[in-house]
C-alpha cells in the first residue's frame, strides 16, 4: 500500500517525516482537549469533600478557615478556566467583558491558591516554633483578617487585565480567543511575563520550601527535646497535638511544589526556545507544554486526595461523616434518593504564560 506521508525541508535543510511532528501535535492537542474535563471529574467533588469534612471535624479555628477557602478556591479556578476554554472552543460570542473577567478571575484564583497553602504553612511554623501562643496569636478571627489582607494585593495586581485584554475573532479561521492590545504588548511581555512568574510560582515555592524545612527541623528538634526530658515516657506537647495536620499540611506543600516546578522551567524557557511550529521541535515543545499544564491545573484537583493518605483523622473523619449520614437515613426511614454520578482550539495567550486563559 503506498503512503501518503509527505515530507519536508527544515530550516538546516535536512528532510523531515511530516506525519512524525504531526502525531505527536495531534497527541499534545488532545491532552490539552480533555485533560481539564479529568481535573473537573477528580477535583470538583474532592473540593466539596474537603469542606465538609474539615468544617465537621472541629469548632471553627485558623486552619478551618485556610482548608475550606483553599478548597472553594480550586473549585472556582477550574471551573473559571473550563468554562472559558469552552465557551471559545465553541464559538461562542464571550464578548470584551466576558474575556476581561474570566482572564481576571483565572489569575486571581490560580494566584491565590498558591499564597493560601503559604499562609497554612507560615500558621503551622507558628504552630511547631511557638506552640503555647498559637492559640493566643493565631485565632479565628485574625485568620479571617490575614486572608482579607492577603487577597487584596492580588485582586490589584491583576486590575491591568481590565484594560490591557480583548476579545478577537479572527475571520481568516473563524476561531475565537482572548488577546493582547497592541499597545500593551511590550508590557505584557516584558514586564508583566516575569512579575506574573513570580507572584505565581517563584515566591510561593520558595516560601513553602523555606517554611516547611523549618516546620521539620522544628518537629526534629522538639523530638529531641522530649526525649532528653522525658526518656520514652509519652507526652502531649504542643508539637505532638499538632503533629497530624501538620504533615498533612507540609504533604500538600510539597506536592504544590512538585507539580508547579514543571511550569516554572517552561515559563523560563519560553522566551529562549521558539522552535518552528511545524516541526518536531515545535510538537516536543507544545506536548511539553501541555503536560506542565496538566500538572499544575492538577494542583487545583488533589488536596482532598492528598489530605486522606497523609492525615489518619481527616481519612476517619470523612469515613465517619459518610457512615453517620447513610446511618442516619436509615434510622430515620428516611427516602434513599441516589445522584447519579455525572474539542478544543488551541488558544493563543501571549499574555497570560502562567495558564493558557488563566494563570
Amino acid at each position: 500500500m503506498a503512503s501518503n506521508t509527505t515530507r519536508i525541508i527544515n530550516n538546516s535543510g535536512d528532510l523531515i517525516n511530516d506525519s512524525s511532528w504531526r502525531a505527536v501535535d495531534s497527541v499534545a492537542f488532545d491532552i490539552q482537549t480533555y485533560y481539564l474535563w479529568v481535573i473537573l471529574a477528580l477535583g470538583f467533588p474532592g473540593n466539596c469533600a474537603t469542606i465538609v469534612t474539615v468544617i465537621k471535624m472541629s469548632p471553627a479555628r485558623s486552619l478551618t478557615v485556610y482548608i475550606a477557602l483553599l478548597a472553594v478556591v480550586d473549585n472556582l479556578a477550574i471551573v473559571n478556566k473550563l468554562l472559558l476554554i469552552v465557551l471559545l472552543d465553541h464559538k461562542i460570542h464571550v464578548g470584551q467583558l466576558g474575556c476581561k473577567v474570566l482572564g481576571y478571575f483565572g489569575n486571581f484564583l490560580t494566584t491565590f491558591a498558591n499564597w493560601l497553602l503559604v499562609a497554612m504553612s507560615m500558621e503551622r511554623f507558628a504552630a511547631v516554633w511557638f506552640p503555647l501562643k498559637i492559640g493566643q496569636s493565631w485565632t479565628f478571627k485574625k485568620s479571617i483578617l490575614a486572608v482579607v489582607l492577603l487577597s487584596l494585593p492580588l485582586c490589584i495586581l491583576f486590575l491591568h487585565l481590565f484594560w490591557t485584554m480583548k476579545f478577537l475573532v479572527e475571520k481568516e479561521t473563524g476561531t475565537y480567543h482572548c488577546d493582547i492590545y497592541k499597545e500593551y504588548e511590550y508590557f505584557m511581555m516584558h514586564i508583566w511575563y516575569w512579575i506574573n512568574i513570580l507572584v505565581y510560582a517563584f515566591i510561593p515555592c520558595i516560601l513553602l520550601l523555606l517554611f516547611n524545612l523549618l516546620i521539620i527541623a522544628g518537629i526534629v528538634k522538639s523530638d529531641k527535646e522530649q526525649k532528653y526530658l522525658h526518656g520514652n515516657k509519652n507526652t502531649n506537647s504542643g508539637v505532638d497535638r499538632h503533629r497530624p495536620i501538620t504533615i498533612m499540611l507540609v504533604t500538600a506543600a510539597a506536592v504544590l511544589v512538585v507539580l508547579t516546578t514543571p511550569r516554572c522551567l517552561m515559563l523560563i524557557l519560553t522566551p529562549y526556545w521558539n522552535p518552528d511550529h511545524q516541526s518536531m521541535e515545535g510538537a516536543v515543545k507544545y506536548l511539553l507544554d501541555t503536560l506542565a499544564f496538566l500538572l499544575c491545573d492538577l494542583t487545583h484537583a488533589i488536596n482532598f486526595y492528598v489530605y486522606s493518605l497523609s492525615a489518619k483523622r481527616f481519612r476517619g473523619q470523612f469515613i465517619e461523616l459518610c457512615l453517620c449520614r447513610h446511618h442516619k437515613a436509615t434510622q430515620n426511614h428516611t427516602l434513599d434518593v441516589s445522584i447519579p454520578c455525572r474539542t478544543s482550539v488551541r488558544i493563543s495567550m501571549k499574555t497570560l504564560s502562567g495558564e493558557k486563559t488563566s494563570m
